[in-house]
């Protein structure tokens, strides 16, 4: 194939060069290689195009270099007296900003703590819930100090209505569940995955024989003693010896997935 006329520039000033006409010899040039499949017969060849291709590459890539650092030289040359410049302006700036920075600082703080004081008021029937819904419905936007107390009142309103109807809802499902839902939502705030894990906790205690309607605690019959349950301990497990044929102990087993309880088979 011809050489690259480009390879004839080496070491010239780039700011010299026809673009246009170097794109389109290039262009021309390059087309040569298109759909070229070399073999082991060819390797040679293929040698030789790459040491072309590269040499073209860096009589470019030089002459970039070049030329950059030949622009970049008058700034060198007074970039230490430009940095002089912003140094004094920098001494001056940073105690004025500091100043600026902690009013912005303990006025934020107000703002927070009238932002807050407003969703206690109007969660307290959230209880012992409150904090972790606050961490859930906080929109940081509340706390801005351009922000007018009707916009984030008005935010605020919104979230607590949205979740007071959830834990209604909840509630609402008439399912001995309560407990285990209310904290899936407090963690996801998804009523969506609340209504699916239901639906996985009713499908494994229909599998365990259980009943999954809500009810005041069922009161022992004269012949049958309580079943004393004994104080779970979170961090070793507590051990429960069940007896049951291997289908119902599959079920239990399914039971206890759906309730989240993680358990070993000894």
């Amino acid at each position: 194939m011809n050489e690259l006329q480009i390879i004839s520039l080496e070491n010239s000033d780039i700011s010299t060069w026809d673009f246009s006409a170097i794109k389109a010899e290039l262009e021309r040039h390059l087309s040569d290689y298109a759909g070229i499949v070399y073999t082991d017969d060819t390797i040679k060849d293929a040698k030789k195009d790459r040491t072309k291709l590269n040499k073209a590459k860096k009589v470019v890539e030089d002459a970039r270099k070049a030329y950059k650092a030949k622009c970049l030289k008058p700034y060198e040359a007074l970039e230490p007296q430009i940095r002089e410049l912003t140094d004094l302006i920098e001494k001056c700036w940073k105690p004025i900003n500091d100043t600026v920075k902690d009013y912005e600082s303990r006025q934020k703080e107000i703002k927070e703590k009238e932002v807050r004081g407003y969703y206690d008021r109007i969660s307290g029937s959230f209880g012992e819930n409150a904090d972790r819904i606050w961490q859930k419905i906080f929109d940081p936007k509340w706390t801005n100090v351009t922000t007018a107390a009707a916009k984030y009142k008005e935010g605020i309103q919104i979230a607590v209505d949205s979740v007071t109807r959830d834990l209604e809802s909840i509630k609402g499902l008439g399912t001995p569940f309560r407990d285990t839902l209310t904290e899936l939502y407090l963690e996801s705030m998804s009523m969506d995955m609340v209504l699916q894990k239901n639906e996985e906790l009713k499908e494994a205690a229909d599998k365990a024989g259980l009943t999954t309607a809500e009810s005041p605690a069922a009161v022992p019959a004269a012949e049958e003693k309580p079943v004393e349950i004994p104080k779970v301990n979170e961090a070793e497990g507590t051990l429960l010896k069940v007896y049951a044929s291997q289908p119902s102990l599959n079920q239990i087993c399914d039971f206890m997935k759906a309730i989240g309880v993680t358990y070993e088979i000894l």
